[in-house]
């Protein structure tokens, strides 16, 4: 093949790459879980959980909240700017399920405030 031929295919081909990359990022949905399904087989997934702040404890560069649905489990926010966030807030929290000292916990990558 000529080296046009081969730079034309190549560029369709990336095209047609970033335009299945998009419709499927758009029809991707992070599953919302409830607390008490929450297990050590889920370690490592992208979870969205709803529930209210019973707790929030400030360590410098993160902060620690406890969310409670009836259940609670422990959210760790990486800070990058002033936040702050009181005890009775509705929130819904994406993030990943983690393990840290034998209790399962959840790494926040983002957090709304509910009303």
């Amino acid at each position: 093949m000529e080296e046009k031929s081969l730079l034309r295919l190549a560029l369709i081909c990336s095209l047609v790459g970033i335009i299945a990359l998009f419709f499927i990022s758009e029809n991707m949905e992070i599953k919302e879980k409830n607390i008490n399904e929450i297990n050590k087989d889920n370690v490592g997934e992208d979870i969205k959980i709803k529930g209210i702040v019973s707790k929030s404890t400030d360590k410098g560069k993160i902060i620690l909240l406890d969310v409670i649905q009836p259940e609670t489990i422990t959210i760790v926010l990486f800070k990058d700017s002033d936040f702050n966030i009181s005890t009775g807030t509705k929130v819904e929290i994406t993030g990943e399920i983690d393990e840290f000292n034998g209790q399962l916990e959840i790494i926040g990558n983002e957090i709304k405030i509910l009303k």
